[in-house]
């Protein structure tokens, strides 16, 4: 390896350890496999709409996880995401039809949960109780209900 590309590597490297922290993502709770849907939001008004049940919107939507996840006591994600305020919804699709079934009541029937373990009354939280600040290396630990 050249001088050059040894500079090019090294200048990389440092860049990309400065414009990430670190968000670690514990997941506890889960009493059925199935596909986790993990939203991470940096937008106020992109979050409300998704928690009322609008869907996702690229604006206001800064990552996520659709993956299948066995049943286990607690799952880890760790990832990457500039310095700022975010909230998180998940859920487990244990059915896969994409979406959170709620029975007669709108109460859900799959396991659910937000960012701070937050709880809205008789409907989702609101991104104010979700919020929390990436700086540096973070921790989010989420029960699933």
């Amino acid at each position: 390896m050249n001088f050059y590309n040894k500079f090019l590597f090294f200048y990389f490297l440092i860049a990309f350890n400065i414009s990430a922290d670190e968000l670690t993502i514990n997941i506890t709770g889960q009493n059925k496999e199935g596909i986790l849907n993990l939203a991470i939001y940096n937008n106020e008004e992109a979050y409300n709409r998704s928690v009322k049940g609008e869907g996702r919107s690229e604006g206001g939507f800064f990552s996520g996880i659709d993956s299948f996840i066995e049943l286990k006591e607690s799952h880890k994600f760790i990832i990457n995401v500039p310095e700022g305020i975010y909230a998180i919804a998940l859920f487990i699709d244990s059915n896969k039809n994409m979406k959170i079934d709620k029975n007669f009541l709108g109460i859900p029937k799959e396991q659910y949960g937000f960012s701070n373990n937050a709880m809205g009354n008789l409907s989702g939280p609101s991104f104010e109780q979700a919020k929390f600040q990436v700086k540096g290396n973070s921790i989010q630990n989420i029960k699933l209900k």
